[in-house]
C-alpha cells in the first residue's frame, strides 16, 4: 500500500475517532472511574497544556539531536523520503499531529495504561508503530529512545492528566513531522 496524502488523512481520522471511541468503551466497561474523570481529570487544563507542550517539545528536540547524527542518518532519510512526495502543508502537519495526540493518548494512556502500567504501555505503543524492529539495530536504538519518551507521556498522564499527555504527543509529532517534511528538505 502506497502512502498518499489522502490515506494519511483517513488514517488520522481513524486514529482520532476509532482509538478515542475504543478507549472510551474500555474505560466505560472495564474501569472503576467515570469517563469524565478519565478524560478530564487531573490538574487545571492550563497547567496540563503547559506541562504537556513543554515536555513534548523538549522530548522532540532531544530526539532530533539524536536522529540528526550520522548513526541514525539512514532512519532519518527513510522517513524524510516517505513524506517528501506527499506535498504536505503546515495545516496537514497540525492536523495529523492533533489526531495522533488525542486519539492515541485516549486509547493508550486513559484506556490501556491503567491495566498494563506505564512502561509496558509505552513498549506496546512503540512496538505497534514499528520502531522496535530487531532486524534493524538503528531502528531499535531509536525505538528505545521512543519508549523512554513515551513513558514520560505516561507519567504526565498519571500525575498531571490526559490533556498533558495528549498535548505532549501533539508537540512531539508536530516537531518531528516539521523537521522531516520542511526543515530537512532545506538542509
Amino acid at each position: 500500500m502506497k502512502l498518499t496524502k489522502e490515506l494519511l488523512y483517513r488514517l488520522s481520522l481513524l486514529t482520532l475517532f476509532g482509538f478515542s471511541i475504543l478507549g472510551i468503551l474500555i474505560i466505560y466497561n472495564f474501569q472503576n472511574i467515570s469517563i469524565q474523570e478519565a478524560l478530564l481529570g487531573g490538574e487545571h487544563w492550563f497547567l496540563q497544556l503547559s506541562y504537556g507542550l513543554t515536555y513534548g517539545f523538549i522530548a522532540a528536540f532531544a530526539a532530533l539531536a539524536i536522529i540528526r547524527t550520522q548513526l541514525l542518518a539512514p532512519i532519518t532519510s527513510f522517513y524524510s523520503s516517505l513524506f517528501s512526495s506527499l506535498n504536505l502543508t503546515v495545516e496537514d502537519v497540525f492536523f495529523y499531529s492533533f489526531c495522533a495526540g488525542v486519539g492515541e493518548e485516549v486509547f493508550f494512556r486513559a484506556a490501556l495504561q491503567p491495566f498494563f502500567g506505564i512502561w509496558l504501555t509505552a513498549l506496546i505503543f512503540v512496538a505497534i508503530h514499528g520502531y522496535l524492529d530487531p532486524r534493524n539495530w538503528r531502528m531499535m536504538l531509536y525505538g528505545t529512545l521512543l519508549v523512554i519518551i513515551t513513558a514520560g507521556m505516561g507519567y504526565l498522564f498519571q500525575t498531571v492528566g490526559l490533556l498533558a499527555a495528549a498535548s505532549s504527543h501533539f508537540a512531539f509529532d508536530l516537531a518531528m513531522f516539521g523537521y522531516l517534511i520542511f526543515y530537512r528538505k532545506a538542509e
